[in-house]
């Protein structure tokens, strides 16, 4: 309320104005100016401060009801309000400009004359007029005698002075205080201001200008002590929230020593009791070693709640019990030691590597699968006796040992073999007889075991033009270049050599029991050498290109992911030019050679398009397609008829022939780049598109396994010269067919002296060397360059492409 508001009393239709220095106003009693002696005290004081009013009962005078509620304390008056005592009852009406009592008597009332609060208004002065305030008249009852009444009206006085003082204090207080409403969720049970006086007058409180501190009290919560500052705004307002005290928390993990989190941050150890944890949702963790974490959502109550959380943890560990014949062997998992069979051991869940020794028994190793809560007994592990040792020299050394089919190394070597049975040792080496030996060892001991090779020679007639031209036989002179020499029957570099004339050289690989025949012309270095063509076609209309020679290493190092045990690391140089044609043989090629051959076909797809490349076909057919193909060019042959079989015409012909392994590697990896390539397309995967014909996601159903969101188009084969070249022009060496080579296969030893125009293995044998990958791969190991198979018999995904040495 404005404090320029004007207060008026209306009573029987009389309106009287009551000036501010009026108030007090008694409301009954005898002296009362509203509602005049109800009661023989006064019931109750109205109050004005700055526009409002206020009601405030007095001791000892009659009930006060505001809106039917007795009054017990004080309370500012609103619009609407009413107030009764007795028979009166008195509204309040707010205007922006006056406050309005309205006062009414019911019909049965005991007043002896009307009350009289104010002079009416004269008339034509309006409602803003101030009238004089009458007193109310006073009759003192007689007295018995003289004495006893001066001493009533001493302390009459006495009392009315105190009454006055306390008045006036009341109003100076309320005149100078400011009304404060104070909000506090939840609410509190008790509020106050230390440091003043404040008057409260149901939610709001009357306290004069000034630093406070404000204090609430609730059961459960944090007590409120806020420093506040009351201005001297009128109306005022406070907001605060009370904090609900911690809530008490204990964890219990089922025994388990575990440690406790609570929002991520280590608390204690489980068992724990009663800890204080802030109230809402926490998240809790429990965690122990050898045991899988817990965690959940915990609502903490708070205001001292207990609360106890009970976890069953769950074990990350299986009892293993373990035993071996003979008993009392060494126990070691994941190479820590447990202790000796027998044992029950405690293991942690996953695959576990088992270790057991005893001195003179052989380590034994195994894998266990260690599933969380399930007990696991594992068979009696049969401990065999400790192996003996073996060290087998051979005269020469170098020989290739295996012991039973599995071959074991080169001469000298030093084995351990399973002693209380014979063993077979073969020994064979390039040029000389196999040899086989029976040993047995015993449990523990140590021998050794010396075989002699036998040699196997072959003779080779060397006809040389000009005749005195020098012959070297592995770079030892033999003297005049035409003769005849008996050689060990292996490989061997023939060179022949004249000052003024080119130096020939060639690999001739000697065959005990087989004369061979070498004529050599050698060229003149007056002349100029004849260029060569860089591309040449077949009679077939092949294209041959012209590869680059050079020094490079094949295979893949051990590290190489994918990587396969007979890819190992040997040195080679090709230094004799060759022609290699641009694309695999196709269907039409061959069946002019073979009319009646068939593809056939894989799955739904089929293998006979014409320009497609030739499947089905072994390595003979490939060898014997390329004697045709020499024979129509009038070229001599690449292969004689051997045993009923095809073989390499040594020292090799001009002839059309299948590349060697390293013409085929040096021409997929090293020719015409600066380092080798890994894949055809590259040194990573995945594979890019557009990259070559491999299993991709056109074979689902027709495939087991296939490239994932790689799709070249062709469940099948595809055209030869489909997708890009390699850096030299060659198609499909990475994908499409796999490639009969013109190699014996065999696992090559490491660390090799270098090659030069190998032509692999002399030694009798049934395989062929196959390179590349074809349709049906799609491993990181096929896909590779370096990847080598072997096989003789025709497949559905082996073809050929061919080659030709340029002089």
């Amino acid at each position: 309320m404005s404090g320029s508001r004007k207060v008026f009393a209306t009573q029987r239709n009389e309106r009287f104005h009551i000036p501010g220095h009026a108030f007090p106003v008694a409301l009954g009693g005898p002296e009362g100016r509203v509602a005049a002696r109800v009661g023989s005290a006064p019931s109750a004081h109205l109050g004005y401060s700055e526009g409002d009013l206020y009601v405030q009962p007095c001791p000892g005078g009659l009930p006060v009801l505001c809106n039917g509620t007795v009054l017990s304390a004080s309370r500012w008056l609103e619009h609407g309000d009413r107030l009764s005592v007795a028979n009166v009852e008195i509204e309040v009406k707010v205007a922006p400009e006056s406050v309005e009592l309205r006062v009414r008597v019911a019909e049965d009332e005991n007043l002896t004359e009307p009350p009289r609060i104010v002079s009416p208004v004269a008339p034509g002065a309006g409602a803003a007029g101030d009238a004089p305030i009458h007193p109310v008249a006073f009759r003192p009852k007689a007295i018995a005698s003289r004495p006893r009444r001066e001493l009533r009206l001493r302390r009459a006085t006495l009392a009315g002075w105190g009454v006055l003082a306390a008045l006036l204090a009341l109003g100076w207080f309320v005149l100078t205080s400011r009304s404060v409403g104070v909000q506090i969720e939840p609410a509190p049970e008790r509020v106050s201001f230390r440091g003043g006086v404040e008057l409260r007058l149901g939610e709001r409180f009357l306290i004069r200008p000034g630093r406070y501190t404000l204090v609430a009290e609730r059961a459960g919560y944090r007590p409120l002590e806020a420093e506040v500052e009351i201005t001297r705004e009128p109306r005022q307002e406070l907001r605060f929230d009370l904090r609900p005290l911690p809530g008490r928390l204990s964890v219990d993990a089922g025994g388990v020593i575990a440690a406790v989190l609570v929002e991520g941050v280590p608390v204690g150890t489980a068992p724990l009791e009663g800890l204080e944890v802030e109230p809402g949702e926490r998240e809790l963790r429990v965690e122990a070693e050898r045991y899988r974490p817990h965690a959940e959502t915990v609502r903490i109550e708070g205001a001292g709640v207990e609360q106890r959380v009970s976890v069953s943890l769950e074990p990350l560990w299986a009892e293993v019990s373990l035993s071996s014949t003979p008993p009392g062997a060494a126990v070691r998992v994941d190479g820590v030691k447990l202790g000796e069979t027998p044992l029950t051991a405690e293991l942690l869940s996953g695959e576990r590597e088992l270790q057991l020794s005893l001195a003179g028994y052989k380590p034994h190793a195994q894998r266990l699968q260690v599933v969380a809560s399930q007990p696991q007994l594992v068979p009696i592990i049969e401990l065999r006796p400790s192996d003996g040792n073996l060290v087998v020299t051979s005269e020469p050394s170098g020989a290739a040992l295996r012991v039973g089919d599995r071959y074991r190394g080169e001469t000298p070597l030093d084995i351990f073999l399973a002693p209380g049975s014979e063993h077979t040792l073969s020994l064979a080496k390039a040029g000389y007889s196999s040899e086989t030996v029976l040993v047995s060892v015993r449990s523990g001991e140590s021998r050794s075991v010396e075989v002699t090779l036998e040699p196997r020679l072959g003779e080779i007639e060397v006809a040389a033009r000009p005749v005195d031209a020098e012959l070297l036989v592995d770079g030892v002179s033999r003297g005049p270049a035409s003769q005849s020499l008996r050689l060990l029957a292996t490989s061997h570099e023939i060179e022949i050599r004249k000052p003024g004339f080119e130096t020939y050289r060639a690999s001739v690989a000697v065959k005990a029991d087989f004369p061979q025949r070498v004529e050599v012309e050698l060229r003149s270095l007056e002349a100029p050498p004849a260029r060569l063509a860089v591309e040449i076609r077949s009679a077939e209309g092949h294209v041959l290109r012209l590869m680059p020679v050079g020094s490079f290493r094949m295979g893949a190092s051990r590290r190489e992911p994918g990587r396969r045990a007979n890819e190992t690391l040997r040195d080679v140089e090709l230094v004799r030019p060759f022609y290699l044609s641009t694309a695999e043989v196709t269907n039409r090629q061959f069946r002019r050679f073979r009319t009646e051959h068939l593809s056939g076909r894989i799955g739904a797809a089929s293998l006979e398009t014409d320009h497609h490349p030739v499947v089905q076909v072994s390595w003979h057919d490939a060898a014997a397609y390329c004697n045709w193909l020499s024979e129509r060019e009038s070229l001599p042959a690449a292969y004689a008829a051997r045993d009923g079989k095809l073989a390499p015409v040594s020292p090799p012909t001009t002839g059309y022939r299948l590349p060697t392994e390293a013409e085929w590697e040096w021409a997929a990896r090293y020719a015409g780049r600066a380092a080798p390539s890994k894949y055809a397309w590259g040194d990573s995967l995945p594979v890019p598109p557009g990259s070559g014909n491999y299993a991709d996601s056109s074979a689902y159903g027709v495939l087991p396994g296939v490239l994932d969101g790689y799709d070249d188009g062709y469940p099948g084969t595809s055209p030869a010269e489909s997708f890009v070249a390699n850096a030299v022009g060659l198609f499909g060496l990475g994908g499409n067919v796999a490639e009969w080579v013109q190699d014996l296969y065999a696992i090559h030893p490491a660390g090799a002296a270098l090659e030069r125009d190998p032509l692999g293995p002399e030694e009798e044998g049934e395989h062929r060397v196959i390179r590349g990958a074809s349709y049906l791969h799609s491993t990181v190991t096929e896909l590779r360059l370096s990847f080598r198979d072997y096989g003789l018999a025709p497949r559905p995904d082996v073809g050929f492409r061919i080659a030709r040495y340029a002089e």
